[in-house]
């Protein structure tokens, strides 16, 4: 045998062998080390430290009011709706929504594909996907082709600046659909320009996840080959994010820190909000609704008033064609309209949880909201109509309730300074579809090799995002990038499926975020920093994939698994209401973010997981070799569902 060909065996060997060991065996794979910022000072002898504090809202709703068109694009009974900002340079359509202008052929009042349309070259050098496509507003969620015809209400970036002592926290919440960790250097760059001499230690990014707001992902365009995203307001957003840091940053004053909280159990009006989206199982919700209020030490005024609940942002449902905050609105009407300053809503962990009327509507039904009745239907449950007065009446009730927690609470004594820790993690792509929409450009998702290297998405395997934990007195906050079932939130090991024997694929439960929190006040922050998709338990992850091997799933391209149980009510009372498929797994990117998401929040909190198997999975997720994804983790066949990839 000659010599080249020994080295040549000699290299595949070590490859093999590397690729067959877990990459913590050689200390590898635990990703890039915590970051801890502590705004915690020394002060003199009597003196307490001090926490600075200041907010602003601006507006981003792409629209402003042009002739005789507003009369037709603003619908009756709601007040015009004009953002005649000067800083968007972008072009407008004859009905005043934001984007390239187009001829109606048909007089529907939308863009339809195959209409004339006037290509704006600004869009393509943002996006060379772009070019030949019509840029404009489509509406995230519920399906494709759903472009703006009309305007309820504003839409905002939300900021919250906070300073302690040398660490500076700007924390901007965003009315759309998703926001991306990819947005944060353009948003520096832009902060350069309004405030040059502004230092930040960290900018956190949240959205509302608002499915009746412009489609920032590119998922919900004209068809699922085409993206629907419109780069020139894309980047409108990130200097309007820029903009909003700045102001808020302006006018810092020190701050008492008030927190509260209520749930169906203390204020009654909240219950029978939330469902289970498709009747998952189990039926379990985060119910609390806790408030964070922030008001001026020497004057009492209220600075900012933060709301943290979960439930999805979409009461005006898919059949709305207009651009709106949904309940948040009035929500933060009525916030601000009592307590004064900036209304902020943060959402929570709502994986698989929905508003009330939109899924399970045999199980869970309201029709009285505010005191007003809106019917639903006495067979379904299902509401007559998703009018705008019945969203702003939920937003009212909400909002009210707001106010109750934060009625209940009392100034703070040990909220005066920040502590906040990060780590970026870099989670495995599971899902093969996330892989083709990148290739399609129809999603925008930086794929890595060996935890380090960006690759594209036909050679990238891993998804980065930033998991966050900061505390401010006896509030704790706790950041997911997407959808985060509140079961793995309040821990699996109490509240999982009561199938469990007959259902579970054999994983490890995921540890409890909340047990891991300290304080009194545990918030948990939702779509932060990035929409990864559903944040779903291991033990109930159900995807088609190929056979026996692991993170290998390929959406929903042959459809959504069939639970188990499907034939069985999960609950005796409700025996037509049964949870048939696995829907949640198809947008998820990844079967491992469960484990990676929990695992590492628990972390930052100071719990060491050695030995936890759910920490162990995580952990040996990956190969020594360039820290690829270990398909052969989970090795199984099972006959019976050849094609379901048992996670």
């Amino acid at each position: 045998m000659s010599r080249a060909r020994l080295i040549a065996y000699g290299v595949i060997t070590v490859l093999l062998v590397l690729y067959f060991t877990p990459a913590p065996a050689l200390g590898l794979g635990r990703g890039p080390a915590v970051v801890s910022l502590s705004g915690q000072v020394d002060v003199g002898e009597g003196e307490t430290p001090v926490l600075l504090a200041g907010a602003s809202k601006v507006d981003i709703t792409p629209y402003h009011a042009v002739g005789p068109a507003a009369g037709r694009i603003v619908p009756p009974g709601v007040v015009p709706v004009d953002n005649r900002d000067p800083e968007w340079t972008g072009p407008v359509t004859h009905t005043g929504l934001w984007g390239e202008d187009y001829v109606d052929g048909n007089m529907n009042g939308r863009y339809d594909v195959g209409e004339p349309f006037t290509d704006d070259e600004r869009n393509t050098a943002l996006d060379p996907g772009s070019a030949g496509k019509w840029d404009g507003i489509y509406l995230a969620g519920f399906g494709n082709d759903r472009p703006a015809t009309g305007v309820y209400d504003p839409i905002w970036v939300r900021t919250i600046v906070l300073r302690s002592g040398p660490v500076t926290l700007a924390w901007a919440v965003l009315d759309t659909v998703a926001c991306s960790s990819a947005q944060v250097p353009r948003i520096r760059d832009f902060l350069t320009d309004y405030a040059p001499d502004l230092e930040v230690d960290v900018i956190l990014l949240t959205a509302t996840h608002n499915h009746e707001g412009p489609d920032t992902v590119g998922l919900w365009g004209p068809s699922e080959f085409t993206d629907g995203k419109f780069p020139l307001y894309l980047e409108y957003i990130d200097l309007k994010v820029a903009q909003s840091i700045a102001l808020a940053a302006r006018d810092l004053v020190p701050v008492t820190v008030t927190y509260g909280q209520v749930t169906p159990e203390t204020y009654p009006d909240l219950a029978g909000l939330q469902c289970r989206n498709s009747l998952r199982t189990p039926w379990f919700f985060d119910d609390e609704l806790r408030v964070m209020g922030l008001a001026n030490a020497e004057t009492g005024e209220q600075v900012a008033t933060l709301v943290n609940w979960g439930t999805h942002v979409e009461s005006l449902e898919g059949g709305n064609t207009c651009v709106s905050s949904d309940f948040t609105h009035s929500l933060r009407e009525v916030v601000e309209e009592a307590l004064g300053g900036i209304a902020v809503y943060a959402p929570a962990d709502q994986g698989a949880v929905e508003i009330v009327g939109d899924s399970g509507t045999r199980v869970w039904r309201r029709e009285v909201f505010d005191g007003e009745v809106f019917p639903v239907d006495p067979e379904t449950g299902k509401p007559l109509e998703f009018s705008l007065a019945r969203t702003r009446a939920i937003g009212r009730v909400v909002g009210k309730a707001a106010l109750a927690a934060l009625e209940g609470g009392v100034p703070d004594p040990t909220a005066t300074y920040l502590e906040l820790s990060y780590k970026d993690i870099y989670i495995p792509l599971t899902n093969q579809l996330f892989r083709l929409a990148g290739i399609l450009g129809v999603l925008d998702m930086d794929l890595y090799v060996a935890d380090r290297w960006k690759a594209g998405p036909f050679l990238g395997n891993s998804v980065k995002t930033t998991v966050y934990a900061f505390r401010i007195g006896e509030g704790s906050f706790t950041t997911a990038p997407g959808e985060l079932f509140p079961e793995i939130n309040f821990g699996l090991g109490e509240h999982h499926r009561a199938d469990f024997a007959a259902t579970a694929t054999g994983r490890p439960f995921e540890p409890c975020i909340r047990d891991a929190q300290p304080g009194t006040y545990k918030f948990l922050i939702g779509y932060t920093p990035d929409l990864l998709g559903y944040i779903v338990p291991s033990y109930d992850f159900y995807i088609y994939g190929l056979p026996a091997v692991s993170g290998v799933g390929i959406g929903a391209v042959v459809g959504e698994v069939t639970d188990p149980n499907a034939d069985l009510p999960p609950d005796p009372a409700y025996p037509d209401a049964r949870y048939v498929h696995h829907y949640q797994e198809t947008n998820s990117a990844s079967s491992l973010l469960a484990p990676a998401v929990a695992c590492t929040a628990v972390e930052l909190w100071g719990v060491d997981l050695t030995g936890h198997p759910s920490y162990e999975e995580w952990m040996g997720a990956k190969t020594a070799l360039l820290l690829l994804p270990n398909p052969f983790r989970n090795l199984r066949l099972d006959l019976d569902e050849l094609w379901v990839e048992h996670q």
